[in-house]
This record gives structure tokens, C-alpha cells and sequence, in this order.
């Protein structure tokens, strides 16, 4: 039955505020980005290990003294945004004393754009990609939150919330649960976000099936960066410096017929890569 309600909840999500006419505004170039201070994790939870456990330290160092994150969990079914929120909150607290988490999706729609303006920092979390913009668009606040991220405020993205992250939702893994609008997202990352990569080493099936798929999108979509991040992997934004952290992380960035791996802990210079391929 839970699933089902769910279900029905996705589908009165995807029509009961209307779709908002997709962002005019330009992607944000590199003099924009100065100031973005961002952690894009490829998994909320990586396999074997406590959730966010890979980003304990991360976390804290980009949030700061900004310890009111709001939490942006439109990737869930709306009937599971009350415990994940509550879980969240748990998460948090083992990263250290005065975190406080409210969701935005306790606000009415109507009032989601003032919320967003009076965030001190964002936690957008993993789920549905499609399902996560299309509510997003549907409140209105893609360029709202592109504007404040790009002030300085510190966000942070996790699976879905990484993929909104970059210029378009290209290489999402999900299903489109609803229709959004456009592909267009946040453009923090001046690329394309794929998590979720498999890892060469210990499933090398699924890594060469989804190096095949990521190969077609860039001889199709040659203008646009992939970013390819196994679970333990997190990309550090700083300005347009980035950066790839995670013990035991892997990760790539293709463009067109062009790829640069990044496997050893002394080779995770993203910034260099970018120039490699551009």
C-alpha cells in the first residue's frame, strides 16, 4: 500500500503545481563560479560502511560556521521525506555538535523561494533526478538556488543532488518518474554528473557497459564534460578549482573521444583534467 500511495503522491507532485517554464538565464561561466563552494558525493551511503561516513570530514570543512543546512530531499517519494529528514538529522550529529536540519519540503510550495533565500546551506540528497528537478522547477527555485550558490553559500549534493548539480541531468542512472521541463540544472559544475560509476577493479562488467553508454552520450553531446565517480568519490568545488576526494575513490572526465582517469590518491587534480579534455 505504501508503495502504491507513493506512487500516487509522485504523480500529484508532477501536476498539481504546473510546470514552470524552463530557466532563461545563462549557465554561470567561470568568473561566476569564484565563489561556489560545493561537495558533490557520487552516494549518500557507500556500500559496507555508515551513511556519509566517507564525507565526515568533508562535510564540516565546507559547511563551516554554517551549521543551518537546509535539507532539499525532492529525489524521495514524498511519502518517505519525514524519516528521511529525521535520518539526516541523526547523520549530522555524528559529524559534530550544533547542526541543525530543516527540509524544505515541509514548506508550502508558495513560500519555497523565501526559504531558499534565507538558507545558510544546502544539503540536496540522493533519489530521483527527474522526480528532484521537475519539484524544483515546479517551485520556481533552480536560478534561486544557481544565484545563492554561487554567492558563497556552501551546498552540498549527493547522488541526485550532484547530478542538478551540473549543467544538465545528461547522465542521470534513474528512470523519468515524471517529465521536467528541461534538462538544463545548477551549472555549478561545468559539466555532467555521473555517480554511481561501477569501479573498474571490482566490477568491471558494469564498468565497460557504462563507459560503452557514457561514450555514446559524448560523441553526441560533444561540448559537454562527463564526470564519472565511483560511490567513495566526492568532487571538492572550490572557485573553479576541483578537486576528487574519497579513500579509494575512481573517477574520469570524457569529452568527445577524450578521457582522463584519475585513479591514485596523488593523481585527483579534476582542474587539470578539465584542461586535458578541453
Amino acid at each position: 500500500m505504501k508503495s502504491l500511495a507513493g506512487l500516487s503522491a509522485v504523480s500529484a507532485a508532477g501536476t498539481g503545481l504546473g510546470v514552470a517554464a524552463p530557466s532563461t538565464s545563462s549557465l554561470p561561466d567561470s568568473r561566476q563560479r569564484e565563489r561556489v563552494n560545493a561537495l558533490l558525493l557520487s552516494a549518500t551511503t557507500v556500500p559496507g560502511q555508515p551513511s556519509l561516513s566517507q564525507a565526515w570530514e568533508a562535510l564540516p570543512e565546507l559547511y563551516g560556521e554554517n551549521k543551518q543546512v537546509l535539507l532539499i530531499n525532492f529525489a524521495s517519494l514524498p511519502p518517505d521525506r519525514d524519516a528521511y529528514a529525521k535520518r539526516m538529522q541523526r547523520e549530522f550529529d555524528k559529524m559534530g555538535d550544533g547542526f541543525t536540519i530543516s527540509s524544505l519540503h515541509h514548506a508550502k510550495p508558495r513560500d519555497a523561494a523565501r526559504v531558499v533565500r534565507e538558507a545558510e546551506a544546502f544539503f540536496i540528497s540522493g533519489g530521483n533526478t527527474f522526480l528532484l528537478l521537475r519539484e524544483l522547477y515546479d517551485r520556481f527555485v533552480v536560478d534561486l538556488i544557481r544565484e545563492r550558490v554561487l554567492m558563497g553559500v556552501p551546498y552540498a549534493g549527493s547522488s541526485a543532488g550532484s547530478n542538478v548539480a551540473g549543467t544538465v541531468i545528461g547522465c542521470t542512472n534513474d528512470f523519468p518518474l515524471v517529465d521536467v521541463p528541461t534538462r538544463r540544472s545548477l551549472g555549478i559544475l561545468p559539466g555532467v554528473f555521473n555517480p554511481h560509476h561501477p569501479d573498474p577493479e571490482l566490477d568491471p562488467g558494469n564498468f565497460e557497459h557504462r563507459q560503452w553508454k557514457i561514450s555514446h552520450y559524448a560523441s553526441h553531446q560533444r561540448h559537454e564534460p562527463v564526470f564519472g565517480i565511483t560511490d567513495p568519490g566526492m568532487i571538492r568545488i572550490q572557485g573553479n578549482r576541483f578537486t576528487l576526494l574519497g579513500k579509494a575513490a575512481w573517477g574520469y572526465l570524457r569529452q568527445g573521444d577524450q578521457q582522463v582517469d584519475l585513479f591514485s590518491e596523488d593523481n585527483r587534480d579534476l582542474t587539470a583534467a578539465m584542461e586535458q579534455v578541453g
